[in-house]
């Protein structure tokens, strides 16, 4: 299931004038009660656990949620999709169509969504804290790559050698022993 495409093309059609606004909720609703039906995932893939296994902390809400930081966050690229729409609920379907692509696709539930300075924040306060690699990765919902380009943009040279923070940041990317 391509739910992106589809609320793109149902956001058009609203936007356009082509179909009315009940008739666009109506759609919008028919798209999205589809993440509960976890046969739909399943049968699209052969990673049949871990598809359900990430649908479950879609529905349970158990991984990290840009809109509940700030709905309205800056992307660091002004050119993003994001970026370009205007009420919060139309921000709320992109970020969900967008996950649940990911989750029919065995993707992190947060892969391909935009950069933000709030998340990048939130990854911070998440290595001060001292949390693992492994549970920023689960958390956030992240690619590896991603991860490690928001912790390296942090680790540019801004900061001493012995702050807390590069030390923690080093171990999470694994450029430190641990003795």
């Amino acid at each position: 299931m391509r739910f992106f495409y589809n609320l793109k093309k149902l956001v058009s059609l609203r936007d356009s004038g082509s179909i009315s606004k009940d008739e666009f909720i109506e759609q919008k609703k028919a798209l999205f009660d589809l993440k509960f039906n976890i046969g739909l995932f399943s049968s699209q893939n052969k990673n049949n656990r871990a598809i359900r296994k990430l649908l479950k902390k879609f529905n349970n809400l158990d991984f990290y949620r840009i809109e509940e930081i700030n709905i309205n966050f800056e992307t660091k690229n002004p050119k993003s999709r994001y970026a370009t729409l205007k009420n919060e609920e139309d921000k709320l379907d992109f970020l969900n169509s967008k996950r649940l692509d990911n989750i029919s696709n065995n993707k992190p539930i947060n892969s391909g969504l935009p950069d933000s300075y709030d998340e990048s924040n939130a990854i911070n306060k998440f290595i001060e804290r001292g949390g693992s690699r492994r549970e920023i990765l689960n958390y956030f919902q992240r690619s590896e790559i991603v991860i490690d380009r928001i912790i390296k943009d942090k680790l540019d040279g801004k900061l001493e050698d012995n702050d807390p923070y590069i030390i923690a940041a080093k171990k999470i990317l694994g450029q430190e022993n641990n003795s």
